[in-house]
């Protein structure tokens, strides 16, 4: 039951509504029966190899087709892709630069047939509506990159999503960083999530202001990159007030 609840929470379908101001601008589409259908992957069958099967893949629906013409253009004409949970990203290998940026209908399914990560969520997960979410290209360096975690809706952590690489500018803005993604949380996020333990992930790149780029699910299968479980664990048992914060980037 719990995993049902995290699916609907931490869907992008469901957070991105309340949060549309502070996280880069996205187009959400449905994805029918006939759309899944063409985006996952079957091997070839014995049938396939036979003379009446012309080995072809089978189409995205015209319908759907130009939907994704129509967001392409009004995110400007490159995108980045995931379904309501997750983003391709073993699926790098195929695409220009190793970065995951799509230019075409052929491109996003082309990423989702070949990523185990995406294919496991479309055979697995049910009685959850699936969608496909096309975000504006935007070239986020690495170390403006943070997971924030969240206990009991207090920010308890903060730790460089490029861990452990260390970034020199970290040793003299560290405090700055964590002065700016707590205000940050205190005036967009707080409160207004569904959920009190979660994880959301942050770019701070100067000057552009903070924004939100996914939340996730706070659990043992977390990646927590500086913090462990064994230490972020016991804590959602405790009632925490009065906050102390870890930032680690070093």
């Amino acid at each position: 039951m719990r995993e049902i609840q995290d699916h609907k929470d931490f869907s992008i379908c469901s957070w991105y509504g309340p949060f549309e101001h502070i996280t880069p601008k996205t187009v959400i589409l449905e994805l029918s029966e006939a759309v899944l259908k063409c985006f996952l992957f079957e091997e070839p069958s014995e049938d396939d190899s036979s003379e009446d099967s012309d080995g072809e893949e089978t189409p995205l629906p015209g319908e759907f087709k130009e939907k994704l013409k129509n967001a392409f253009n009004t995110l400007g004409k490159t995108v980045f892709v995931k379904n309501n949970w997750h983003a391709p990203i073993d699926a790098k290998m195929f695409s220009t630069g190793n970065t995951l940026k799509a230019e075409s209908a052929d491109d996003i399914k082309l990423f989702f047939t070949t990523s185990t990560v995406i294919q496991k969520d479309l055979f697995n997960i049910k009685g959850i509506p699936f969608c496909l979410a096309l975000r504006k290209w935007i070239s986020i360096h690495p170390a403006a990159e943070f997971r924030c975690i969240v206990v009991n809706d207090t920010l308890r952590g903060i730790t460089s999503r490029d861990w452990p690489t260390f970034y020199a500018h970290f040793k003299e803005e560290g405090s700055e960083i964590v002065e700016n993604i707590s205000d940050f949380f205190l005036e967009n996020i707080k409160a207004k999530f569904p959920r009190k333990n979660y994880v959301v992930d942050i770019v701070l790149s100067y000057p552009d202001k903070p924004f939100i780029l996914d939340f996730g699910p706070l659990n043992s299968r977390t990646n927590l990159y500086a913090f462990s479980w064994k230490e972020i664990g016991p804590l959602l048992n405790k009632l925490a007030y009065c906050c102390f914060r870890i930032s680690r980037m070093k």
